[in-house]
């Protein structure tokens, strides 16, 4: 069976915290984590105030809160990345996993129920934050001068809209005709290469 996720000295220390917990908290804790996937707009699953809530329910520390949820985060991350079936998942936490047949039943019912969702929302996100939006161009005659009055220059101003979640911002670039030249044959190639791909 082929493994889709690796077993790491931190992560057998997060299942030691899994299996710590009481089920019926960890399962409103699981299901928390699948639904912030595709939720969440800040990227953090809980405020300072819930995660003291946690802290206090689940009766550990800062440090076994942050591991336990980067634990959790890890499997469906992981199971995200390779599409894992629910009953590969299963089987693989049952040899590899040492944490009890609830917990595993855990992890198992909520992926077949936050599968789907948590999948669609990875496929939407990029691996870079700030994000092209759109893009405007010019094209300007700069005149002759009295240094070279019979030589005119043409340049291109590309704007570029870009977004980094919230935050949004214009950048102006100026291309004389060769640079304009190297770009347009950079994306080309960029362009041959996803076609090739196809």
């Amino acid at each position: 069976m082929s493994s889709w996720i690796t077993i790491t000295p931190r992560l057998e220390q997060g299942l030691e915290i899994v299996e710590k917990i009481d089920s019926g908290k960890f399962r409103i804790f699981v299901n928390k984590i699948c639904q912030s996937f595709y939720s969440s707009t800040t990227g953090k699953i809980f405020n300072t105030e819930e995660e003291e809530k946690l802290q206090t329910s689940l009766k550990i520390d800062q440090d076994e809160l942050n591991l336990l949820i980067d634990t959790v985060t890890l499997i469906y991350s992981q199971a995200a990345f390779n599409t894992v079936k629910p009953g590969v998942m299963e089987s693989f936490m049952k040899s590899s996993f040492s944490i009890s047949h609830d917990k595993i039943t855990i992890f198992v019912n909520s992926w077949m129920t936050h599968a789907k969702n948590i999948i669609d929302n990875l496929k939407k996100k990029s691996i870079f934050p700030t994000q092209l939006e759109d893009v405007n161009w010019s094209l300007n005659v700069q005149a002759s001068t009295s240094d070279d009055p019979n030589v005119s220059k043409p340049v291109a101003l590309i704007q570029l809209g870009l977004r980094n979640a919230d935050k949004k911002e214009r950048v102006t670039v100026e291309f004389d005709k060769k640079s304009l030249t190297e770009l347009y044959q950079g994306l080309e190639k960029i362009q041959q290469q996803l076609d090739a791909i196809k």
